[in-house]
Parts: C-alpha cells; structure tokens; sequence
C-alpha cells in the first residue's frame, strides 16, 4: 500500500468555501460527564478550562485554542438550549457517546462569512450559526452526517470571557448583520499548561480519524467544502492537511464498512515524554489499550469511560508508508 504526496500544499481546491487553519477542536457526546472529566484531566493531563452547567458540557486544552477537547453528556432524549431561547441541543442528537462534532479554525471573520454568502448562495446546506461570545460559528454536516463546526476566534484573549462554571454561553448570529472584521483574533503567544500530576503531558490535539465506507464523498466534502488539501493518498487512506504549515494533517478518512468516528489525536511534546507517561500510567495501574512504534510515529492510545479511543503519539522523520505497518491495524496506523 503506497502513499501518493501530493507537491501542492499550497494549493487549495479551487471551489473551497472554507479555508481552516487548523483542527481547533474535537467535541464529543459523553454518557456521564463527571466521569469523563476526571478521564480526560486527572489521567490524560487536559486542563479544564470553563464548563457550561445547564449544557451539561466541559472544555478542557492546552491553551493553543480555548479547548481542544469538548464533551456535552448525551441528551437522553430531552432538548437544550442555549441563551435567548436558542435550541442548541435538539433531543434527537446525542443519544449516545462519540463524536458531536469537529471544529476548523478559520483566520478571521471576513473568511468565515465569505463562506457563508457562497453556501448560502449556492444552496449549500447549513444547518446553524451561533455565536459562542469567544467565537462565530457556521455549522454544517458531512455526507456520513458527521458534524463540523468552522469557526473564528472572536477575542484574543478567551480566558478573560471563559472560565470556570459559566452561564449559558451559546446565542443566534446573523454572520450578515455587520461588517466582517479581517484581523486574526487568535492567540499567536498563548499560555500554555498541562495537569503536572496526570500521567500525560499533553501538547495540543492535531487531528482526527474517520472511518467511512463513501471515501471519495467524503474526501470531496473535505477538500472542495472544507477546504483542507491532500498531503498524501492510496485507496484505502487520504491524509488532509490544514493551512498552518506546523500541522502535518489535520484529518485522515480510512475507507471502512460504515461511517465511524475512531479516534482524537493529540500531541506529545517527544519521544522521551512519552516514554515517561508510559511508566506513569503503569504505576497509576491505567491501561492502555495499544502501542504503534512505525517509522512515522510513536504512539499509545487509551480508552475513555465511555470507550472512545485517543491517541498520544510523537511523529517521526520517516515518510508515511503504510505498507511497512505490519501488523498494527489500519486506522491505528495512520
């Protein structure tokens, strides 16, 4: 199984609506959110940076982005909503744990509502935008119905707005009720901080995997709605890669029998880290649940309360080449 690279990086597909940066985030529906909480902080070392009560949600990160991981507990049939009446959390979604949706950080607001004007006057399906107070929002599904949010940052400095419990957050946003500002309002000197005493010292989540069984679709949605280029490519595997040259891809699409959301994965700052959090875990009597040691990567990944895998890898030198995988399975080996 070779890989194809693709030589334009800089190139964006030529019809694109969004541009993203980055994966800024990767939400997730939980069944208890307390417990999953405690996983992702005191075991994986995320912080928490501001939680919403009456969402019944989390938001834990690093500090490159206001969260890199958030979690809502499913909805268990009943609506939520979000300020001003907004129903933000129909009763129909969330019905059980795994991904609520992915998040592209866009560079500003003039992008995002650019974006918008051409879906809207495309015909493109929208589902909402919101605004967040620290971001706006155009929230769109993919064709396995996975649920994207692209965004821009909207105050630099987010932690003055978030932190700790904070009151409804969430309200409607008219992306054509004002002139769009053209200034990045992302923090390009962030403080960042991990949780010293968890067994993993986190450094940011870079991307995530999806399995799906219509991977030309999907790659479309991604490239020519998303925006995001392909880095490299064979039958089986496309590795999407964002703007920001730092991030080597930011979503990988593995063809499977039915749309699947596999897992999260988040950086480590070296391999002698990660050899570390190995060691700490053990001693903390934590399992993990597999290894991947390719010339690529080195990784291990974990299972949540609810049995959503995570990965925490460092990525090596050596060029992509899944046919040298061996016997580490496909969608781990990516």
């Amino acid at each position: 199984m070779t890989m194809s690279h693709s030589s334009q990086y800089s190139l964006l597909a030529p019809t694109a609506f969004f541009q993203p940066r980055r994966l800024g985030h990767v939400n997730l529906w939980v069944d208890d959110l307390g417990a999953s909480e405690r996983f992702y902080n005191e075991v994986c070392g995320l912080n928490v940076e501001f939680t919403e009560p009456d969402l019944i949600a989390t938001f834990l990160g690093t500090g490159h982005t206001p969260h890199d991981l958030g979690m809502m507990q499913t909805t268990k049939g009943v609506d939520r909503y979000g300020r001003n009446g907004l129903l933000q959390l129909p009763g129909s979604i969330g019905l059980a744990p795994g991904l609520n949706h992915l998040a592209w950080e866009l560079e500003n607001e003039a992008d995002l509502v650019s974006a918008w004007k051409r879906m809207r006057d495309d015909g493109v399906e929208m589902d909402m935008t919101v605004d967040h107070q620290v971001a706006h929002s155009v929230y769109i599904f993919d064709p396995d119905r996975n649920y994207n949010e692209f965004y821009c940052d909207t105050v630099k400095d987010w932690r003055n707005v978030l932190q700790g419990e904070m009151e409804l957050i969430t309200s409607r946003w008219d992306p054509a009720s004002a002139e769009p500002f053209t200034e990045g309002r992302y923090d390009t000197s962030p403080t960042l901080r991990f949780v010293e005493s968890a067994p993993i010292h986190p450094y940011r989540i870079t991307h995530a995997v999806l399995q799906t069984a219509q991977l030309e679709a999907m790659t479309d949605f991604y490239t020519r709605i998303g925006g995001l280029r392909i880095a490299c490519q064979d039958e089986n595997v496309v590795y999407l890669r964002p703007s920001l040259e730092s991030y080597e891809h930011a979503l990988v699409l593995v063809r499977g029998d039915a749309p699947a959301y596999h897992h999260a994965s988040f950086q480590i700052k070296d391999e002698q880290e990660l050899e570390a959090a190995l060691k700490r875990l053990d001693a903390a009597g934590r399992k993990i649940v597999g290894q991947a040691a390719l010339p690529w990567k080195r990784s291990f990944f974990m299972k949540d309360v609810d049995g959503l895998l995570s990965e925490w890898y460092v990525a090596r030198s050596a060029p992509i080449d899944l046919a040298r995988r061996g016997d580490t399975p496909l969608a781990w080996a990516v």
